[in-house]
């Protein structure tokens, strides 16, 4: 028994180490399994997370490309859509500005004919409602474009040639007939060392322009809108910054509309806290665009002056320079200066001193008498219609009984009829806004002739449309214009001026007939069909021994259509509704420069 038991004894001591042993080697084996395990799922998951990574790059790759090609297709719709909308405002304005081209043309021609009172009270109905219409017209249509240009804000500016004077001026005849209602005169002064020819984009700074004195005009009630240009840095010799101030003689701001309007410049935010500063946000935006800034300075009952810079090249001169040349041949010819603005005075006569002629300035018709009383004779005056105490027309009558020889050139308010009653008093007649060019070939016309046989009874030689005219400056003028209308309204007043004109109706006929002929000046249509005006300027130029001048005669306004032009080899421009002052004086401007040659 006990042997037995001590036997039972060693059995029941060994079994438990065995046991142990046994669980420990399969403890090291679960442990190798699981490691092994262990270590093929960390090998298939990171299979799988590289699987689903490259599942990711090449789901977002093809995203990328698919929204690189939706972007580039955007982008191509947003600039066929803006190329559209640029298309329909031309159309637009070509279409009304043609048939306004022959109302307004022959209205003003039948006002230089013989009419009785009520004829003639109807006649100027129908030209000064014509003006105002084609006013609204030109006030719709730049602000579409002014819309036009928010779409298109982030667009890369144009580098074109243009002409800064006739940028300033085209601005001005938007808002002549507004200025003239409210008795509002606009000016302008560009300072001698600025180039009037640069190279930018004429277009938005048009733009920035039209927003400012649109600005200026609505807190205007009396007074004037001055745009000053200034040569701020000159960079290098193609390279400037110019300065721009437009200043009016509004009521100003007061100091808290002024500190608004200030944050409003300042601040980076394209919501403005006023109804002035949302005006200003375009400006504000194509001004940065174009290197510059945009600040503004007033203060109540003194006006405001809003001032930006701009970064531009200079352009070619052009013959404009040899204006200085010509006038330097009339130094020290005497000038009659009345006009009651001071500041259009004294741009004037500074302008007048720099020819080397010698003006005797008054502001108002009593000054201007006390000074005909002084002095023995001159050689040109210029009178301002709206002359304080004694008017432009009274102050005329006296001058021509004191100096029956003094030529007469009256500035008179947009669509200011009443002088045509007086007629024969005035050599020429110009509008204001001033327009430089046609003042200063009114004046130098007039003091060239000075001298010669010339009766200031004979009204002929003083109407605007006289046969005179072809005799002293014979030219051979081709008409290439589509519109048989505007065909017979600019036959008509070329007629009156003694010429004989021919006429084309498209570009291929152009290029025949001055295979067969020389013609010294063509006024050339833009849109005519078979071959249109710039294509058959271009093939003129290229073509031609003998090269006549070119002048747009075109409905085409808007976004640099005068650029256009210029461009494909024209000489001049000047826009539909053509006025019967302007085309006399653009055709009296280049034959002058011809006889020059």
């Amino acid at each position: 028994m006990t042997t037995n038991c001590l036997l039972l004894l060693e059995k029941t001591t060994v079994t438990p180490f065995w046991l142990a042993w046994w669980f420990y080697l399969l403890l090291l084996v679960l442990m190798a399994a699981g490691g092994y395990i262990f270590h093929y799922l960390s090998i298939n998951k990171v299979l799988h997370l590289k699987a689903d990574l490259e599942r990711q790059l090449l789901e977002r790759t093809e995203l990328l490309t698919y929204a690189k090609l939706n972007t580039q297709k955007a982008r191509e719709d947003a600039a066929l859509a803006n190329q559209n909308k640029s298309s329909l405002l031309s159309k637009i304005s070509h279409d009304i500005r043609t048939p306004m081209n022959t109302i307004l043309g022959m209205s003003a021609l039948l006002h230089e004919t013989s009419l009785n009172t009520e004829q003639q009270e109807l006649t100027n109905t129908i030209l000064y409602s014509g003006e105002n219409l084609l006013s609204i017209i030109n006030e719709i249509l730049m602000n579409d474009i002014l819309e036009y240009s928010k779409i298109e804000s982030g667009r890369e500016l144009e580098a074109k040639e243009f002409d800064l004077r006739s940028n300033i001026e085209e601005v001005f005849d938007v808002f002549a007939s507004k200025a003239a209602q409210a008795s509002i005169d606009l000016i302008y002064l560009i300072n001698p060392d600025v180039p009037v020819q640069l190279i930018g984009d004429a277009l938005r700074l048009r733009q920035i322009l039209m927003n400012l004195i649109e600005n200026a005009l609505s807190f205007t009630t009396q007074g004037e809108v001055f745009v000053f240009v200034n040569l701020v840095d000159q960079i290098d010799e193609n390279h400037a910054k110019l300065g721009f101030e437009i200043r009016d003689t509004s009521a100003g701001l007061s100091p808290q509309m002024l500190a608004a309007v200030v944050n409003d410049l300042q601040s980076e935010s394209e919501i403005s806290q006023t109804a002035i500063g949302k005006t200003l946000t375009i400006c504000k935006k194509l001004v940065r665009l174009m290197g510059g800034s945009l600040t503004v300075e007033s203060e109540e009952k003194k006006g405001s002056t809003f001032k930006f810079s701009l970064l531009t090249n200079f352009g070619k001169q052009n013959s404009r320079a040899n204006i200085q040349t010509e006038m330097a041949k009339l130094a020290g010819k005497k000038i009659l200066l009345a006009e009651h603005n001071s500041t259009l005075s004294n741009i004037i006569k500074a302008q007048l001193e720099r020819w080397q002629l010698v003006p005797f300035t008054a502001n108002s018709g009593e000054q201007a008498l006390q000074i005909m009383d002084q002095e023995t004779g001159f050689d040109l005056a210029l009178i301002d219609m709206m002359m304080p105490g004694t008017n432009g027309i009274e102050l005329s009558k006296i001058l021509k009984e004191k100096h029956p020889d003094s030529p007469i050139i009256l500035m008179n308010k947009f669509g200011n009829e009443t002088y045509k009653e007086h007629a024969a008093l005035f050599n020429v007649v110009v509008e204001k806004p001033l327009k430089h060019h046609i003042i200063i070939g009114a004046a130098l016309s007039l003091l060239r002739q000075k001298g010669k046989d010339v009766s200031a009874t004979d009204q002929n030689v003083k109407q605007k449309l006289s046969v005179d005219f072809a005799k002293q400056y014979p030219l051979n003028i081709l008409i290439a214009e589509d519109d048989k209308m505007n065909q017979k309204l600019v036959t008509k007043v070329l007629n009156k001026l003694g010429y004989d004109p021919h006429v084309s109706e498209n570009g291929k006929d152009v290029l025949e007939v001055v295979s067969l002929k020389n013609y010294d000046l063509i006024l050339m249509d833009v849109q005519m069909p078979e071959m249109d005006g710039l294509e058959a300027t271009r093939m003129i130029r290229i073509c031609l021994t003998e090269q006549p001048v070119i002048i747009a005669m075109t409905a085409n306004t808007l976004q640099g259509d005068r650029e256009k032009c210029l461009k494909a080899g024209m000489d001049d421009y000047i826009a539909k509704p053509v006025r019967l002052d302007g085309l006399v004086n653009i055709i009296e401007k280049w034959a002058l420069q011809s006889q020059q040659k």
